[in-house]
């Protein structure tokens, strides 16, 4: 008999790449595993899970904003209707394990598997935890976490297990020499990496344009840069004022870059934010960061997790309200340009790297099920 897994996890990319790569692990671990991925019609979660093949079952969600009265009472009606969804689904489906990777999109299934009696294990990427998870975690059999530090949010007698954030296996696997050929770019030459995100970063990328012409006196330096959806016209345009060719060789801007891993595969410095997932790609290949946390988080999360790595010698933090293109383009120097200092970051970031969490996670869940059989 297989195990069926039911996954869900969303609203954004860091909350369901890492519900995928538990996916990815538990069919290596179980070719047979049936898996069902649950989540919003609107959040990339479903648009990634149908590229993965994994069948997709929409449950309606939505945050539970603060902003005004009938906001507010807009998203509990919302959540009370998905509850009663997830609630049918769980009942229909009959999953051994429920695996929540946080997010908004997560609750009504997280919540109904609990009422149903279905073992859930969930999955934390920030040392301080999303609301959700926080709320929810005290119910689940465990809570993965990146870092010890993060068990200490949670309340009370939750279990808490130190996984760390599972990661896509391509961005362990690519080599630098297949990452460089598949972005056109030469193996053999520093390289700078900046992204904000899937969404982008408006301050980061204002910033990176008023940086860029100095970051890019640098002799033989290769620059990726994905500016985040809706932004590249704002970027070419402020290239073209800087008198910047966006086709030189060397610099490669994209809207989106779904080659990520491979962008990460060549990069000896990466600018960019804070999130769990992006310090988790970080610390499994080994990469210095400058890190420009998000200041519109609810709990300012990615300043946990950029500081983390920070106080670890892995990453130089840059506070948004102090972010300006001289001090990006003297991060970079300061990096780039002492060679002895790049390798001692490089090794702290690895010393922090959990590149077998995925396979963690995906043995935990097998294991609920199989206690759930017997």
């Amino acid at each position: 008999m297989s195990t069926r897994v039911l996954l869900t996890g969303g609203g954004t990319g860091g909350h369901a790449y890492p519900a995928l790569a538990v996916a990815r692990a538990l069919r290596e671990a179980e070719p047979e595993v049936e898996l069902l991925y649950a989540g919003t019609a609107r959040g990339m979660e479903r648009s990634l899970a149908e590229r993965e093949g994994i069948p997709f079952h929409v449950v309606r969600a939505q945050g539970i904003s603060r902003k005004s009265f009938s906001d507010a009472v807009r998203g509990l009606g919302t959540l009370v209707w998905g509850l009663t969804e997830a609630w049918r689904l769980v009942r229909r489906w009959r999953p051994g394990v429920v695996v929540g990777t946080g997010g908004y999109a997560s609750a009504p299934v997280v919540f109904a598997a609990i009422l149903a009696g279905v073992p859930v294990l969930l999955q934390e990427q920030n040392v301080f935890p999303g609301r959700v998870n926080r709320l929810l975690g005290r119910w689940a059999y465990a809570v993965g976490v990146p870092y010890p530090e993060t068990a200490r949010a949670f309340p009370r007698g939750t279990r808490c297990v130190v996984t760390g954030n599972p990661v896509r296996p391509e961005v362990l696997t690519t080599s630098r020499e297949a990452g460089a050929r598949l972005l056109g770019l030469d193996p053999r030459l520093p390289t700078l990496y900046v992204f904000g995100g899937s969404r982008g970063a408006r301050r980061l990328n204002q910033a990176m344009l008023d940086a860029l012409p100095l970051v890019l006196n640098r002799p033989g330096l290769q620059v990726i840069w994905a500016t985040g959806h809706g932004q590249l016209a704002e970027v070419l345009e402020g290239l073209a004022a800087r008198a910047v060719d966006p086709s030189r060789p060397g610099l490669l801007i994209r809207e989106y870059l779904h080659e990520a891993p491979a962008a990460l595969a060549v990069a000896d410095l990466v600018v960019g934010r804070g999130g769990g997932i992006t310090t988790a790609e970080l610390t499994a290949r080994g990469i210095p960061a400058i890190l420009v946390p998000s200041p519109n988080v609810a709990h300012d999360e990615q300043t946990h997790n950029a500081r983390i790595l920070e106080r670890r010698g892995a990453a130089r933090v840059l506070p948004e309200g102090e972010l300006d293109g001289p001090r990006l383009a003297a991060a970079v120097a300061a990096i780039l340009g002492n060679e002895e200092r790049r390798r001692a970051m490089a090794a702290a970031s690895r010393a922090l790297g959990r590149p077998d969490a995925a396979e963690r996670l995906a043995a935990l869940a097998l294991d609920l099920a199989r206690r759930k059989r017997a």
